[in-house]
């Protein structure tokens, strides 16, 4: 894995656990799909992150420390939290 990919996740996790939503989404993909831990099912796009983070923090404190992070055999890159 390139240098640059992990600086620049670990940035983004530093910064959802700052709850700087605008910094988090200026690395993600405009069409991101993320996981509803809450709801169930996905969401997609910048927009409905936001949304959802807004509403998650509001009923629960998360914070997430990446412990690693590793490239799968199709060169995604992996993160251990």
């Amino acid at each position: 894995m390139i240098q640059i990919d992990q600086d620049l996740l670990a940035k983004a996790y530093s910064a959802f656990n700052a709850r700087d939503i605008d910094t988090v989404l200026g690395v993600m993909d405009s069409n991101v799909e993320w996981a509803n831990g809450i709801e169930g099912g996905h969401i997609h796009g910048h927009d409905a992150v936001r949304d959802y983070w807004t509403r998650q923090w509001n009923l629960i404190n998360p914070y997430v420390e990446p412990t690693g992070f590793q490239s799968d055999e199709s060169g995604r890159v992996v993160v251990n939290a």
